[in-house]
């Protein structure tokens, strides 16, 4: 696409208008200088109690993050191992991704506590084990 002609923004003048009110020219200063203040003890107190409120809140775990975490990682390995039958079907099993596949079950079978995902896993792993057998690796 040609671009023909490109103009810069045109800006129009502005012009102030006097506020009618309270605001008067100096008013925010005089505010600020007027109020009364707290014992300098307490005015440093407030933000770092809120600062270690905040800091505390961060290092509480999530229990959704870590289920999410493990619903990824869970999807990966059933990617992959979709990728693995594709592979047996067409004949064309990837070496590469087979070591992969046997890892990735390997890592998963040790964060793993669920002893029934655990016998999955490790079934994942002798067939990947046994494919790579075949392949003379």
């Amino acid at each position: 696409m040609k671009i023909g002609h490109v103009s810069s923004p045109r800006t129009s003048a502005t012009k102030r208008s006097e506020r009618s009110g309270s605001a008067k020219a100096g008013g925010f200063a005089q505010a600020l200088g007027s109020g009364k203040s707290a014992p300098a003890g307490l005015e440093s107190a407030a933000p770092l109690g809120a600062l270690d409120a905040l800091v505390a809140l961060q290092e509480v775990d999530d229990p959704t993050t870590g289920r999410a975490k493990a619903q990824q990682r869970g999807e990966d390995l059933l990617d992959r191992l979709d990728q693995l039958r594709m592979g047996l079907l067409l004949g064309r099993v990837s070496v590469s991704e087979l070591e992969r596949l046997s890892t990735l079950v390997n890592r998963e079978t040790a964060a793993t506590a669920d002893p029934r995902l655990r016998e999955i896993l490790s079934e994942i792993e002798l067939r990947a084990a046994v494919e790579l057998a075949k392949l003379g690796r």
